[in-house]
């Protein structure tokens, strides 16, 4: 019996440290954009300091009745750069229809807080969407956002009702169209 029970201990040890060096090890990191599980919840108001720049100033108010496409982004974000062929898509896309394609431009590092900068690079670009400069953080945190790129799908009602993270596009996973067939569902709400 003393035998079973040393061998059943030794076999019972080394499988729970195997589990727990698994368990404890991190996940892969990827820069896919990745659906992120939100509570439909008011959508915190588009309030920062900082300039429109790309557009005139917004509120979600003003958008009221439209879905919105809330872009948070930071300009020296090569997953960021990635995204701007689609959001660029849906601003032309949807310009003039129901749905509004606005930006939060979040930045990093100290280097991407000149809003000068931001407008020069929104036009090197071909920006078509307006940008809210968030130097302060203030709407990046009212949103609880942890990312760069994040994109934030609000309905017409004005509730927050998706959010993505990360490169629509990685490696090829077609992340975009996900969310180009949640915006369509969103318009088709009414």
């Amino acid at each position: 019996m003393k035998t079973f029970a040393k061998t059943f201990a030794k076999t019972f040890a080394k499988t729970f440290a195997a589990a727990l060096v698994a368990a404890a090890a991190p996940a892969p990191l990827t820069a896919q954009a990745d659906p992120v599980t939100v509570a439909t919840r008011p959508a915190p108001a588009l309030a920062s300091a900082g300039p429109w720049l790309n557009g005139p100033e917004t509120t979600l108010a003003a958008q009221r009745g439209k879905v919105v496409v809330l872009l948070f982004w930071t300009r020296d974000c090569i997953n960021c750069k990635h995204n701007l062929g689609y959001w660029n898509d849906w601003a032309k896309k949807y310009s003039g229809a129901d749905v509004a394609v606005l930006s939060v431009h979040a930045p990093e590092t100290r280097s991407e807080r000149a809003p000068a900068a931001t407008a020069r690079f929104a036009r090197e670009h071909g920006l078509r969407f307006p940008i809210l400069v968030d130097n302060d953080a203030h709407v990046w945190n009212a949103y609880g956002v942890q990312s760069w790129p994040t994109e934030v799908l609000i309905d017409r009602q004005g509730r927050v009702r998706e959010e993505y993270a990360g490169e629509l596009n990685w490696e090829g996973s077609g992340e975009y169209k996900t969310v180009a067939r949640r915006i369509e569902a969103l318009r088709a709400e009414k």
